[in-house]
């Protein structure tokens, strides 16, 4: 073929490739465009001044800009902005659960100070976005928390949703964000069954409650295997069963011998006639699933009793500062399961290690926060402040990713979220909301301290063991 005819199929070559390459170029501008019928728009009120619009819609609409294909324009947001971004929860400030409820809140706020004062506030198509939260008391009152996540929904117009405290209470508050599609931040509730009731609004940011005594498990497997006689005891309630059932199956997982298994009454007050069974028994450990005030007052009978045991792992009431400030020494190496603790450090270089993105504050910057929000630096934080900080961290994240405040853009946003906090580790099952990412440890009273004894390789201090008796 001579070099004429040649130069005439590349010609003819090239032209087609202009011709696919501006049919693409056009496809792929129109091919996610939905269709002729306008977003639907919703007005709220949030507050008594502030006028919101948002039109509820996932897609951005482009137009084609023939005369300069190659620049990028600035994208127009779909929705009109609001001045603040409102958060609503209800939260036990008073009544039973007030001990951790209170430390869920204060986590939230000083990471709302956070957002707030460093970040800038919530970044949607370039502009900064501040929080603000709107809250009640429930009072830790199920149908406290019903009517008030209804008020915050309907009344105050809240964008978003932050759970209240104990996996009760959220369970009793989870069917109503469902009911009105509202996504729904769960940092109070680690039951299982929570994430397993087929809503699809809910995310949790906790390790789910039949994995919480683990750790204990095993940590006693591992500096003790000639311990072999297990008892468990845990709460009637959706957070507690979960736990109890779920060391009693991990238990016999790890060989243990399961000789006491017991359910007790959510409103009990007197300990004394499973204490005078466990005297009888004689385990080498004692596994328990508990709230607050249960938790104390175990320990404490078992202490007036003189009932003693190589480890006794309680959930919750030892990871709070004034379960020692009531008991005292008596407190000395009881182990408690935790979500976080300021000693557990979980850095941006630890992330970049990880190849994940790290968001939020370090330990440290979210300390001097939370001492803010308190007032006092002689109240520490709990695993449930974390939570709540982590909680607030995380949706941010989702909101950006979206880049809207649709609650079904948003919840499809957090499958997406693969990253750590100070908190640790996030990532859910896109199915159940359910957190399959964060690890817990294991602390134990040390000194008048709580420290972290579990994994080894997170440990603070070693794990004392065997506990001495109640008398030593």
């Amino acid at each position: 073929m001579g070099m004429t005819g040649l130069s005439r199929i590349v010609a003819v070559f090239s032209v087609i490739v202009v011709v696919v390459a501006i049919a693409a170029f056009f496809g792929g501008m129109y091919a996610g465009r939905p269709g002729t019928q306008a977003p639907a728009i919703q007005t709220v009120t949030v507050g008594s001044t502030v006028t919101v619009t948002r039109i509820v819609t996932q897609s951005v609409i482009a137009t084609p800009t023939p005369t300069t294909p190659t620049s990028t324009p600035t994208p127009t947001p779909p929705i009109a902005l609001p001045s603040k971004i409102v958060l609503g929860l209800a939260i036990p400030l008073s009544g039973g659960q007030a001990d951790a409820g209170k430390r869920v809140f204060w986590g939230i706020m000083a990471a709302v100070k956070w957002v707030n004062e460093v970040y800038g506030g919530v970044n949607l198509y370039g502009k900064k976005i501040p929080l603000e939260v709107k809250y009640y008391d429930d009072e830790s009152k199920k149908e406290n928390v019903i009517s008030y996540t209804e008020r915050l929904i309907t009344v105050d117009k809240v964008h978003f949703l932050l759970s209240t405290y104990s996996s009760p209470l959220v369970f009793a508050q989870a069917p109503v964000a469902e009911k009105y599609k509202m996504l729904l931040m769960n940092v109070g509730g680690a039951s299982d069954t929570i994430n397993e009731q087929g809503y699809k609004y809910i995310v949790t940011v906790w390790t789910p409650a039949s994995m919480y005594l683990w750790s204990a498990l095993d940590a006693l497997k591992s500096v003790d295997p000639a311990a072999k006689k297990v008892a468990i005891m845990y709460k009637d309630d959706e957070f507690n069963r979960a736990a109890g059932m779920g060391a009693s199956k991990k238990a016999k997982e790890l060989g243990f011998d399961v000789i006491y298994e017991k359910v007790y009454p959510t409103d009990i007050k007197d300990f004394s006639p499973y204490i005078t069974d466990l005297a009888r028994l004689g385990a080498d450990a004692l596994i328990v699933s508990a709230h607050y005030a249960d938790g104390q007052l175990l320990t404490k009978q078992l202490a007036d009793a003189g009932v003693n045991f190589k480890l006794i792992a309680i959930n919750v009431a030892p990871c709070l500062a004034d379960y020692y400030k009531t008991l005292g020494t008596l407190a000395e190496g009881i182990l408690c399961p935790s979500q976080w603790e300021p000693g557990l450090r979980f850095t941006p270089d630890l992330a970049k290690r990880m190849g994940l993105e790290w968001f939020g504050p370090t330990t440290d910057e979210f300390m001097r926060f939370f001492n803010n929000v308190t007032g006092d630096p002689k109240i520490l934080p709990s695993y449930h402040t974390g939570a709540g900080a982590a909680g607030v961290l995380l949706l941010v994240k989702a909101i950006e990713i979206a880049q809207s405040l649709d609650q079904t853009a948003v919840r499809e946003a957090f499958n997406k979220l693969n990253i750590m906090t100070f908190f640790g580790l996030f990532r859910i099952d896109p199915a159940t909301g359910k957190q399959i990412a964060h690890e817990m440890v294991l602390t134990q009273w040390q000194g008048g301290k709580l420290v972290i004894v579990w994994p080894s390789d997170a440990a603070e201090k070693k794990l004392y063991y065997p506990l001495p008796t109640w008398d030593e």
